[in-house]
């Protein structure tokens, strides 16, 4: 089963700018990227939510290079899309998770969108005080640096909207939406 249209129907996707259901490695990811500045350049976006779009995106695809999980079925491929909206981008990400992960990653990403500015501010914060003091041992667990949700929450200045989709008793098919409001209030 491939996950896109459920994904496009929980995202809402109107006006998809970017599309990307395939696998996802550095090459890529620098190729969305060079797309992404032709795009927004067309629109006449502000640099501000040009740079935003960049570090979000960047961020988020990392996240499905590293900690993703792969089966080899070309349904469960990570999924991409930039979708450009009235007043707004939903950028929305997809891929293939361990249901081992997902308790762990709903605590994250429920902490996170609990949190204010001034919270997201101070968990930064604390995160880059923590890794001042890691050792070459903690470095093996790339996870506990923190930084990749927190830092899309704190550009994207919006609430997560993620949902898990059953695949199999091992699987399951994660997604997220994050959200950069175009407003011209800048």
């Amino acid at each position: 089963m491939s996950y896109l249209q459920d994904i496009r129907n929980f995202a809402k996707v109107q006006t998809p700018v970017i599309e990307h259901n395939s696998d996802i490695h550095q090459e890529v990811i620098l190729k969305i990227l060079n797309d992404l500045e032709s795009k927004m350049d067309s629109f006449g976006e502000s640099l501000k939510i040009t740079r935003k779009a960049f570090n979000i995106i960047t961020e988020g695809l990392q996240n499905i290079v590293r900690y993703g999980d792969k089966v080899p079925d070309k349904s469960t491929a990570p999924i991409f899309i930039y979708d450009r909206q009235a007043d707004k981008y939903s950028l929305i990400f997809g891929n293939l998770l361990s249901v081992q992960k997902a308790p762990k990653l709903t605590a994250r990403l429920e902490e996170l969108n609990a949190q204010d500015s001034y919270g997201l501010q101070e968990m930064y914060k604390q995160v880059i005080k923590n890794n001042k003091n890691r050792t070459a041992e903690d470095e093996k667990d790339r996870n506990s640096a923190g930084l990749g949700f927190l830092e899309m929450a704190r550009k994207s200045e919006n609430k997560f909207l993620y949902k898990f989709f059953p695949y199999s008793p091992e699987y399951q098919y994660f997604a997220v939406i994050i959200t950069i409001n175009t407003h011209k209030s800048e």
